[in-house]
């Protein structure tokens, strides 16, 4: 399945010993999407309620139907979203899942990939249940990127209050993002997740091993009002500091525990019972945004890797670190979460992750601290003054360095050699070093390791726009900074990214900024580059007079500074623009010279894409064979690449097979590439054809 930045495939680990059933709310879960007219269920509530186990618990349900020949959807996906993950990776992923995966999605316009969507999950016969985990973090992103660039929302929003035919939609979210007063007959029905029974606490409480009489259980049960994570919390601080429950409840040092924000509280109370260790395994994984096997956490605490550690000999360091990260799972204070692979890896919950970060590395163990009881918040409190906020922003900004270094390391064992890459999981650590360098304030190794890697090229390839745009802007200002030349050019790429997607307003923005920086600092290429990139935009949308000014004004700043690749592409795009004219010689002139110089760099892809519309050209000027001898070499050429988009091109052929029919078509394909070598010949080395 395509699951790049999402964080899981499949549910929550489910222990019966360590997980109330929730029968009752599970079955009204299923008679809400019995309904004919109800196309999603939103499970809503704040962090902690437990949403996400009972969507599980319903997820697993199905599965043993289906696994045992009852009644259940054919097609049963999990999708836990991530804080990276855009809309087009969530259909991407939900259409593999259901058999219908799309090379050429990302390609398409947003509208179009939701439609992509909506007709698979009404196949007749083909039932579908998706679960969406974590919707919250898709509506309301904690990147600085935003929701721009992360997809058409409202399009998918819209499309779930529509008719799904018999598939459905469990979505996990704090909220609800739709007004339903607003909704005349709404199709998203919302099931509110508050607080586990009282019969349900105690026995969540006596499953984890907390001892008590049944009034001190049923006592602990009322103070975390019966939220599921607050219970976690409290038997975890139980094992931990090994207090008595009875303690934890009468004892005059722990009131404050129960008085105001018991969550946070209990938070503080664990981590004043943390030992050192355990208190680097909770400080690292909470720089995570994805769950992280242990190497990760290791190299990000001591800076180097388990191997390495076993060859000094440090044995006992890498004992103790695995003892108290199972301690600490075992607990409930960190989440196992299994993945594809069925290698393990390690979460925090939301809530604490959160509390970490917000006080990140303020130590309040109690090596750390004089007093005997955990330092509850008191009402006069005080704020931190700016020099311990900015020593905390560092000692974050330091973290994400530590783990941008994992990552790095991680590039050669998990991502394929660049020839070898054909989608985004194959680039996906490259990815999170650049997420990770940027948060650690390396934007400029970043913008290098990016081109050095050729991410550009590959992900404008694959379509991967979204998320190019949300690794540029994180190293542009007001969030980062780079040196004049690459500021302008990423600017510049952002301004074309966002005209692909639609976003003119924002397109023009960065293409404006990219050529002023340019201007200013006299950089001649990159404004040639800039007026290329956004003359494409221009002629895409029909602007073809400014558009043939962008060009050649790039032609002539690159008389003082000759690239032959930017060349290419002016004379490829003046081509389509003279074609869209009807001006057939003069295209005809300008896709030969952008061929001739892209032969030269030995650039299949970009040749693949000018014989296509050459080919296209010749078909136009009613020449059939010499038309199809040049686009089935153009097929060739892109397939061998892995081009998403070649599917367009197989697609313009059964039109003409349909056009033609089967026998007059076969035969205009054998004459085709009977002279197909000629052809070739006028404008294309023979070294390039293969």
């Amino acid at each position: 399945m395509l699951t790049f930045d999402l964080n899981a495939t499949t549910p929550p680990l489910i222990d019966p010993q360590m997980t109330m059933q929730r029968t009752d709310e599970i079955n009204t879960v299923q008679q809400m999407f019995s309904d004919a007219q109800t196309s999603a269920v939103m499970l809503i509530g704040t962090p902690g309620t437990g949403k996400s186990t009972l969507a599980a618990l319903l997820f697993r349900r199905l599965q043993m139907a289906r696994n045992n020949g009852m009644p259940a959807p054919k097609y049963l996906v999990w999708l836990t979203i991530g804080t990276y993950t855009t809309l087009p990776n969530i259909i991407a992923a939900i259409l593999a899942g259901i058999g219908m995966p799309d090379e050429g999605l990302f390609l398409l316009k947003p509208e179009q990939q939701v439609s992509a969507l909506l007709r698979a999950l009404r196949r007749p016969s083909e039932t579908a249940l998706i679960v969406l985990d974590q919707f919250e973090l898709l509506l309301h992103p904690e990147t600085n990127q935003g929701v721009a660039g992360r997809g058409a929302l409202p399009l998918f929003l819209d499309m779930l209050q529509t008719d799904l035919g018999f598939s459905r939609i469990l979505l996990t979210s704090y909220h609800s993002p739709y007004d339903e007063n607003k909704i005349s007959n709404p199709r998203v029905r919302s099931y509110l997740v508050t607080r586990i029974s009282l019969p349900e606490g105690v026995a969540l409480l006596q499953q984890r091993g907390v001892h008590g009489t049944p009034e001190e259980i049923s006592f602990v049960w009322q103070r975390c009002a019966g939220h599921a994570y607050t219970l976690v919390l409290c038997s975890a601080l139980i094992h931990l500091s090994g207090i008595s429950l009875n303690q934890l409840l009468n004892a005059p040092e722990y009131r404050p525990l129960w008085a105001g924000d018991v969550i946070t509280n209990l938070i503080i109370a664990i981590h004043y019972f943390l030992n050192p260790t355990q208190n680097a395994v909770i400080h690292a994984l909470s720089l995570f945004h994805e769950p992280v096997p242990q190497e990760g956490i290791f190299m990000t605490i001591t800076g180097d890797t388990i191997e390495s550690q076993q060859r000094q000999g440090q044995e006992h360091i890498i004992t103790a670190f695995e003892r108290e990260l199972q301690t600490l799972t075992c607990v409930g204070v960190i989440q196992l979460v299994a993945n594809k692979n069925n290698t393990p890896t390690f979460a925090l919950h939301p809530l604490l992750r959160q509390y970490i970060l917000e006080h990140f590395m303020q130590d309040i163990s109690r090596e750390g601290q004089n007093s005997k009881v955990p330092p509850w918040p008191g009402k006069h409190a005080k704020e931190p003054s700016p020099e311990q906020s900015e020593q905390q922003q560092n000692a974050l900004i330091a973290g994400h360095v530590q783990v941008a270094a994992y990552y790095e390391h991680m590039i050669h064992r998990l991502c394929p050699p660049r020839k070898q890459r054909t989608s985004l999981q194959d680039i996906k650590a490259i990815i999170t070093t650049l997420r990770h360098l940027c948060l650690g304030h390396r934007w400029q190794h970043a913008c290098d390791l990016l081109f050095q890697e050729g991410l550009h090229e590959s992900m404008v390839q694959w379509g991967a726009w979204n998320t190019l745009i949300g690794l540029y802007t994180a190293m542009l200002p007001p969030f980062g900074t780079l040196k004049p030349q690459d500021e302008g050019i990423v600017a510049s790429h952002v301004g074309t990214l966002y005209g692909r997607i639609g976003e003119y307003q924002q397109s023009k923005v960065y293409f404006d900024q990219a050529l002023a920086l340019q201007r200013h600092h006299n950089d001649q290429h990159g404004e040639a580059v800039t007026l290329t990139n956004q003359g494409e935009l221009l002629r895409i949308r029909g602007e073809h007079q400014q558009a043939r000014r962008n060009f050649e004004h790039a032609l002539q700043l690159m008389q003082v500074q000759p690239d032959l690749q930017l060349k290419s592409v002016a004379m490829h795009n003046l081509g389509l623009l003279s074609q869209q004219e009807r001006d057939y010689t003069q295209a005809y002139n300008n896709y030969v010279d952008a061929l001739k110089l892209a032969a030269q760099l030995r650039n299949q892809q970009y040749t693949g894409m000018i014989l296509t519309n050459l080919g296209m050209l010749l078909y136009e000027q009613r020449q059939p064979k010499e038309a199809l001898a040049v686009i089935f070499a153009a097929l060739q050429m892109r397939l061998s690449l892995h081009d998403p988009t070649a599917s367009l091109l197989e697609r313009f052929l059964v039109a003409i097979e349909q056009k033609m029919g089967s026998e007059k078509y076969t035969r205009l394909c054998s004459e085709a590439l009977d002279i197909q070598p000629e052809v070739l010949s006028r404008f294309v080395a023979p070294d390039m054809r293969q």
